[in-house]
């Protein structure tokens, strides 16, 4: 019953002739939390188990480059073998392997590095390649042929070369120079000229693979302006977008010029890393209604293209190269679940929500609600990750409503109390005990995530996590007790006033 009844809520009524996506590519982010090889490898059978066609792999600064770019990668970075070992493992599941390597924006990883930093578009931010200047183009080259060098190896039908969220265009010295000679002053001419240099430079090396691009210098761009540099020929643009409102983000408009150029087109959506970027529990619905608003739109525009029966499934785990990690894979699989169907049904019917409690190792009587409310007892690859942060956001969560808690501090220990170790032990006793219990408890859920983390993912990233999420409330409460038994060793104070100038 409570099956059917979450079914019922998931599933909406459609006028449409039900059929989704045929090809559904799962992204794996190396740039936060990149997965130890053995929970790489678990990862992609359970992706391949919960029906997902291939596997998006950004990277970034994990890929074993060589040369001058081996100075400045990842201290864990995946060897060649560990590499070659992944894809094979992907190969045997049949999934298909995409490579994405950044090629304009989002380049933080190398431009972040001083020997690098005087090829920044912007001499201030580290993240947008000067690309007037050969040596970026070198540079960038350097990282797809390498990229390609391995993965070539394996079926690799398509590339993706990233090119989203350019901000910063035409500011560096070698772009200022040679826009008004080459480019008439148009920072998109340039911008289209350097994406058909990369291009080209894939399909001569790799004639048999396909390239894909992200489709932000693509969606408002003059149809005349692409076909000059003939990109309508040389990429496939992808279309994303992570909101619940895509009619409204992506306006028809946008899909009729899109399909003037391009005979085929991707979609992007989300299943976790969408939702704010300090996120670190999945929720669930913003990213079932980003998943439904995209079967739709494919129902809606898809008549528009030769081909639109791909999408690639998102899942950031940092926002860019420095921001701090956000929702990981442990605590997303039941989101990544539930979106591949909906991006192949629309509807989660009984069916396939008992193949995902199958594929999912959940004990026979899971339900959906469970899955939905994050209640489940699931043993997927990295359950004990998530049940460590699931204990924690529950800990912080039961605290952070403790009104009673919370009406004590405001009265009797605010920052004054505390600075002048002067209040009522009264109202401020019970408190400190409260302290004291979640304070143990959080020693207990530290000690869990450390270990869980450990088996999964490469040592600095519980320290990352514990950091920016753990640590600030643990250091809060500790600051609190220790207030409130230094108080307590007072019995009396002299007049007032306490404060002086």
């Amino acid at each position: 019953m409570l099956l059917q009844r979450t079914i019922f809520v998931l599933a909406l009524t459609v006028n449409v002739a039900l059929c989704g996506y045929q090809r559904s590519i799962v992204h794996f982010d190396m740039k936060g939390a990149p997965p130890k090889v053995a929970y790489f490898k678990q990862l992609l059978s359970t992706v391949s188990g919960l029906g997902a066609t291939g596997v998006l792999l950004e990277w970034e600064d994990m890929f074993p480059y060589q040369g001058d770019l081996a100075r400045i990668i990842n201290k864990n970075a995946y060897t060649e073998d560990e590499v070659i070992s992944i894809l094979d493992h992907a190969q045997q599941l049949g999934l298909e392997v995409i490579p994405l390597v950044q090629t304009l924006a989002h380049m933080e990883w190398i431009l972040k590095n001083e020997e690098y930093a005087v090829l920044r578009e912007d001499e201030r931010y580290p993240m947008v390649a000067c690309i007037g200047d050969p040596q970026s183009l070198e540079l960038i080259l350097d990282s797809v042929n390498q990229l390609m060098r391995v993965h070539s190896k394996f079926n690799t039908n398509y590339i993706h070369i990233g090119a989203d969220e350019a901000f910063q265009v035409g500011i560096c010295e070698a772009d200022r120079l040679i826009l008004p000679i080459k480019y008439e002053n148009n920072t998109l001419r340039m911008i289209f000229d350097h994406l058909k240099k990369v291009s080209i430079n894939v399909t001569e090396e790799f004639p048999a693979t396909k390239i894909l691009m992200w489709y932000d210098e693509l969606k408002s761009a003059p149809l005349e302006l692409i076909k000059e540099y003939s990109l309508d020929d040389l990429v496939i643009p992808v279309v994303w977008k992570y909101t619940s409102n895509l009619d409204n983000d992506l306006p028809p408009e946008m899909w009729k010029n899109m399909s003037y150029s391009f005979k085929e087109v991707w979609g992007g959506s989300a299943f976790k890393g969408a939702d704010g970027a300090s996120r670190y529990w999945n929720r669930l619905k913003p990213y079932i209604l980003n998943n439904k608003e995209w079967y739709l739109q494919n129902e809606k525009y898809k008549s528009h293209f030769t081909t639109f029966d791909s999408i690639i499934i998102t899942g950031w785990q940092r926002y860019d190269h420095f921001a701090s990690l956000c929702e990981l894979w442990p605590t997303s699989m039941v989101s990544l679940a539930l979106n591949l169907i909906v991006l192949t049904k629309f509807h989660i019917d009984t069916a396939s929500a008992e193949q995902v409690i199958q594929a999912l190792n959940c004990p026979p009587s899971t339900t959906l609600d469970q899955l939905v409310a994050g209640s489940d007892r699931c043993r997927y690859p990295g359950y004990r990750a998530r049940d460590a942060i699931r204990d924690y956001v529950q800990l912080k969560t039961f605290f952070e409503n403790s009104t009673w808690v919370h009406n004590r501090e405001n009265g009797w220990l605010q920052s004054s109390h505390m600075r002048l170790a002067a209040s009522n032990p009264y109202y401020i006793d019970a408190i400190g005990k409260a302290y004291e219990r979640t304070l143990k408890k959080l020693d207990t859920v530290s000690s869990n995530l450390r270990t869980a983390y450990t088996e999964i993912f490469y040592p600095d990233v519980i320290e990352e996590f514990m950091t920016d999420y753990v640590n600030p409330f643990y250091d809060d409460l500790q600051k609190r007790k220790e207030a409130v038994q230094t108080i307590d060793t007072k019995r009396s104070y002299g007049p007032r006033p306490w404060f002086r100038l």
